[in-house]
């Protein structure tokens, strides 16, 4: 999980959300007032601003991509979902573009939107301070990279809620983090921090405008 700086909402949602014949005053309100959304629109938007990256597990995902059966694999997650707090439906910055959290495990390890389902979650991507209070760490029974906290709930909606150290996630971490870190030593010829931060600038740019998978990871060593 990374910082998501939320650009402006597409027009749909704000037309939505103004409109005379929106109501948010129950959670079944608020699902017709959500499906009412021009879905390609923000799917698009939300891609664009987390640089193409799920907004809890940072895998790639993309707004016109969809499964054999023509569904998008994108999905629109609300951090806060509309069981939890319907007034929040239609609200920019309650809404994360997700994966689908189980096409590339076959549904064997849910994680992300898929896995969060109606629990609500405290841990915020669109907060600095709440990114800022997670970690990537090792753990003594187990290979790869997990994401921590030394906050309890927050360390719970990771650990649980969103499953974001299941499946294959803490190697794809890891292995992100590796390739960096080889790309360092061989563009600078030396290991560290300083290193790191000297050889990050020119490497994010050459991804473009879809950021590399798992960077926060890669942000964590800066």
């Amino acid at each position: 999980m990374r910082y998501i700086d939320k650009a402006t909402e597409p027009a749909t949602v704000t037309e939505t959300r103004c409109a005379a014949t929106t109501k948010l005053d129950t959670a079944a309100h608020a699902r017709g007032a959500f499906d009412q959304l021009d879905k390609a629109a923000v799917r698009k938007r939300l891609a664009a601003e987390q640089g193409f990256l799920c907004g809890f597990c940072m895998r790639r995902i993309g707004h016109e991509t969809q499964d054999a059966r023509g569904e998008p694999t994108m999905k629109i997650a609300h951090r806060m979902p509309i069981d939890a707090d319907h007034s929040l439906a239609l609200t920019w910055k309650n809404l994360i573009g997700s994966c689908d959290g189980g096409q590339r495990s076959q549904g064997r390890c849910w994680t992300c939107d898929a896995a969060q389902g109606s629990k609500p979650l405290s841990v915020d991507p669109t907060e600095k301070g709440s990114v800022g209070r997670l970690a990537y760490g090792r753990r003594a029974d187990a290979s790869g990279l997990f994401v921590t906290s030394d906050d309890e709930i927050l360390r719970t909606d990771v650990d649980h809620t969103l499953k974001l150290n299941s499946g294959d996630l803490p190697a794809l971490r890891d292995a992100a983090r590796k390739a960096f870190q080889e790309h360092c030593r061989r563009a600078l010829a030396t290991r560290g921090r300083p290193a790191w931060k000297q050889a990050y600038p020119a490497w994010l740019t050459r991804y473009g405008d879809a950021l590399p998978e798992f960077l926060g990871a890669i942000e964590a060593l800066l």
